[in-house]
């Protein structure tokens, strides 16, 4: 299986009968002229498990699905629970909510697999196997249940790299007929493809960006995600920070601090560079422990220096701690997996073992030029 696809191979190449929650609020009009006694659109978007008969009639008349996503299994942590989605082609994605007393979070995946192949990340140690439709990510969202006040886009995938499905997903979320979600409770997490940043940059959305930045020269960014290696790093924080001025807003950049590849005092002095005096704030992070993955979590004393540093510089910092690692369900934790829930492995169904790889061992050992 090809580890890049084209946007357009969803989920509807797989199965015949297209997803209801796929259809815009126009489309679903059309589908219905004429038609008596048809169900509200909002109907579609009911977070019960139950659907009224009356709607599941209406589905099968009109050749749909409601539902397109199995609950396969959920682990629920202090404030977080791990859902495992069973899709129609053998694959699982798994989706996050975080509970908040201000309203849930729900951390959705966007593509089954990912192509980019972050060192330090579970989601793309199988490649990417397909997109997600946009009705597979708003149905996550759906299921998460109607406490839901914010939507990020960090789970398995990367987003952009499905940019149209993506943004037609964040469309039917924000329709006022439909869960007339709020644009700015969405965040979508990218690594930065320039290309499509320069196209989000044009999208009437008021969203949130956060970009995985993670490295302040080519040569770290390109070992940490090899899947980015013609994404030159000045260009992705350039076209980030073209948006954040068209849009008014700030764009967050994280930086993942890894101990002897990324974290010296020149590249804390680096990242200060090039954020300061832009619409842009930091997110520093500790890696989350994945299984197979030869890394170390940063010392307190690392994540200090970076900290101070950027506040030397008048960039608006903060250390940030993710949560979920109680259930492996933190950033860089979500697997792709198989419908008995193993973790599946780049060309085959099979459990993920447990022995770095020569590409991590690299990164371990390597440090980058101060």
């Amino acid at each position: 299986m090809p580890d890049h696809l084209e946007p357009s191979l969803v989920a509807s190449s797989i199965s015949s009968a297209r997803l209801a929650l796929d259809l815009t609020a126009t489309e679903f009009d059309a589908l219905n002229s004429g038609v008596q006694g048809r169900p509200s659109y909002r109907a579609l978007f009911s977070p019960h498990a139950d659907l009224p008969q009356s709607l599941r009639l209406w589905a099968d008349a009109s050749g749909l699905r409601l539902r397109g996503l199995k609950r396969l299994t959920q682990d629920r942590g202090g404030q977080s629970q791990k859902i495992l989605f069973g899709l129609p082609d053998s694959y699982a994605v798994e989706s996050v909510l975080i509970r908040r007393h201000d309203g849930h979070t729900a951390c959705v995946s966007s593509q089954v697999g990912c192509a980019f192949a972050c060192q330090f990340c579970a989601s793309g140690q199988a490649g990417l196997m397909r997109n997600l439709s946009a009705g597979e990510i708003v149905e996550q969202v759906v299921q998460l249940g109607p406490k839901v006040r914010r939507i990020v886009f960090m789970g398995i995938g990367e987003p952009l790299n499905n940019y149209e499905q993506v943004i037609r997903a964040i469309r039917i979320l924000r329709d006022r007929r439909g869960c007339d979600f709020p644009t700015t409770g969405i965040t979508i997490s990218t690594i930065g493809i320039p290309k499509t940043l320069a196209r989000l940059r044009e999208e009437h959305l008021g969203l949130n960006l956060t970009i995985s930045l993670h490295a302040t020269t080519q040569d770290i960014r390109d070992r940490l995600i090899p899947g980015a290696r013609k994404h030159d790093i000045g260009e992705v924080v350039a076209r980030a920070l073209s948006w954040a001025e068209r849009h008014n807003r700030t764009v967050t950049f994280v930086y993942l601090i890894l101990p002897g590849i990324n974290d010296t005092q020149s590249d804390a002095r680096r990242l200060a560079e090039m954020m300061a005096g832009q619409r842009a704030r930091v997110n520093l992070m500790r890696w989350n422990p994945v299984e197979g993955i030869a890394l170390d979590r940063t010392p307190d004393h690392s994540l200090v220096m970076f900290r101070r540093t950027l506040e030397h510089a008048g960039v608006p910092v903060v250390v940030r701690d993710t949560q979920g690692r109680d259930i492996s369900a933190a950033c860089g934790q979500l697997w792709l997996r198989d419908l008995k829930g193993l973790r599946v492995e780049k060309g085959s169904m099979q459990r993920k073992t447990a022995q770095p790889r020569a590409a991590e061992t690299e990164l371990q050992t390597r440090r980058p030029h101060a």
